[in-house]
């Protein structure tokens, strides 16, 4: 406990140093990091051997939420062709050590989870995309769409151990119960609530765009994709038979461990919100 404390405690000191930096480069490099981690623990889960894919796979996570991001200068459509059929050469050539299983969970890997990532750095760029939303309640929304993907999980756990009695999904995730969803889903409302609160009072400069309303709405949706997201990545854990995908926060697991609800909450909050802006 004293491990996940401390280490806990690091992150989250990690998490704000970068979200201070939300309007630069930095923000958007930390998550081709984050992804390019993802990746290696991913095909270290599925016993990814051979080399070449791993490396390849890797630097490819690290360079497509980059280009996603600055898309209009980087030939990001080509890159991808050359990068799927390089694959697959390469699964041919070394069919021996590469199987399709492989070659699937590395496209997935090195494609879904960097992409994902890079919706973060979509949001921060918000304030260029939509005329009504301004620097400050653009972070904001970082800070309330990330606390729906952490946080969900936060106080699912701690409901779960209170009142949890009735199991979620057995074999997936057993330690899962519906009142710990329950719960996570109430306890993420409440915080962000008081999140919105502090904002709006000590930080924005003017009246936030979005209602209220908009807000409390779409909080219990993202609460519930950041439990789909957790429940995802323990789908590859228990396919694999292991516990956590790396150890690189100790006491927390891998990337995969602490930003699997991430991978689902922040696109589907890109997505919500895009609709939004193109219907108001």
């Amino acid at each position: 406990m004293k491990t996940r404390v401390i280490s806990g405690v690091v992150l989250a000191v990690i998490l704000i140093s970068v979200w201070t930096q939300i309007f630069t480069p930095i923000f958007d490099i930390f998550f081709g990091i984050l992804s390019a981690a993802a990746c290696y623990e991913i095909t270290k889960a599925v016993k990814v051997k051979n080399i070449e894919l791993k490396i390849v796979s890797i630097l490819f996570a690290f360079v497509l939420p980059l280009g996603i991001v600055y898309g209009a200068k980087f030939p990001l459509g080509i890159l991808c062709i050359i990068y799927v059929m390089f694959l697959v050469v390469l699964t041919v050539i070394h069919n021996q050590d590469i199987t399709f299983e492989h070659l699937a969970a590395t496209i997935y890997a090195s494609f879904v989870v960097p992409a994902a990532f890079s919706t973060i750095s979509l949001i921060a760029d918000f304030y260029k995309t939509f005329d009504f939303i301004d620097k400050r309640e653009t972070v904001f929304l970082i800070l309330y769409s990330v606390s729906c993907a952490l946080f969900t999980d936060v106080f699912a756990q701690l409901s779960g151990m209170a009142f949890g009695k009735h199991k979620m999904t057995p074999v997936l995730s057993p330690k899962k119960t519906w009142e710990g969803a329950f719960g996570g889903v109430i306890g993420v409302i409440l915080i962000n609530s008081l999140f919105l609160f502090i904002f709006m009072k000590f930080f924005a400069v003017k009246a936030f765009a979005l209602p209220i309303w908009f807000y409390i709405l779409i909080c219990p949706i993202l609460s519930v994709c950041g439990i789909f997201g957790d429940l995802a990545a323990s789908m590859i854990k228990r396919n694999y038979e292991i516990k956590d995908y790396s150890n690189l926060i100790p006491g927390h697991g891998g990337i995969m461990d602490r930003f699997d609800s991430v991978i689902f909450v922040m696109p589907a909050f890109y997505v919500i919100m895009t609709i939004y802006g193109m219907v108001v």
